[in-house]
């Protein structure tokens, strides 16, 4: 001590700190600590990500963003990629309106190989926009997931149905046109759906005949 002065704390203090005041729901003091240990060491993924989401929840949107990435680059310049997409699939649970960071998170999986956990994710985003407004997103990721397995069932439907609600009829019936060879519970599904999308005499009597014969 000089003259009655403290010494700073250290980075390491800091950051424990930080992580108290994170545990005591006291955002507003782990954001300064968070802050002030990235003054000392800017590109430390570990602080970048723990700031980032605080900065979400106190609706700081764009510096959030900007931390998620700088944390996911900082991991790759590493060689870490793995960790690089775990920080990317926590920024898009975070923002699940962001469309770009599912399809950033599928783009890493089919970089491993991974195109099973690609389609999930990609799945995973659309089932995260339920609202109205957001039927536009969820249709981008519905066509993606499409284009790297066409045969997923359940998400063509879902893709029919939202399309149709957004006032593309032609393009819904296409996607349900190639299914209508099915038989059994699966034809019934198709056969609702297409009644949804252009509700009429002709299309009722084909579900209700899929739903008494499963043809």
């Amino acid at each position: 001590m000089l003259f009655g002065r403290k010494t700073p704390p250290s980075r390491s203090e800091l950051i424990v700190a930080a992580d108290r005041a994170r545990s005591k729901g006291k955002l507003k003091r782990a954001i300064s600590g968070y802050r002030k240990a990235l003054e000392l060491e800017p590109k430390d993924p570990a602080v970048l990500g723990k700031l980032a989401p605080l900065l979400a929840r106190t609706n700081e949107t764009e510096a959030s963003l900007k931390l998620f990435r700088e944390a996911a680059q900082v991991h790759l310049d590493k060689g870490f990629a793995d960790k690089a997409l775990a920080v990317y699939t926590q920024a898009a649970e975070t923002f699940p309106a962001q469309v770009a960071l599912w399809q950033q998170v599928s783009r890493m999986h089919l970089e491993k190989g991974r195109q099973a956990d690609a389609v999930r994710m990609l799945l995973r985003g659309r089932f995260a926009l339920q609202r109205k407004h957001e039927r536009p997103q969820a249709i981008i990721l519905l066509r993606e997931a499409l284009k790297l397995d066409p045969s997923l069932f359940a998400p063509r439907l879902d893709l029919a149905r939202l399309l149709a609600r957004q006032k593309q009829p032609a393009e819904a019936q296409a996607l349900i046109e190639p299914m209508l060879h099915l038989t059994g519970a699966q034809l019934r599904q198709v056969r609702w759906t297409q009644l949804c999308i252009a509700p009429g005499f002709g299309n009722a009597w084909s579900w209700l005949r899929a739903a008494l014969s499963g043809r």
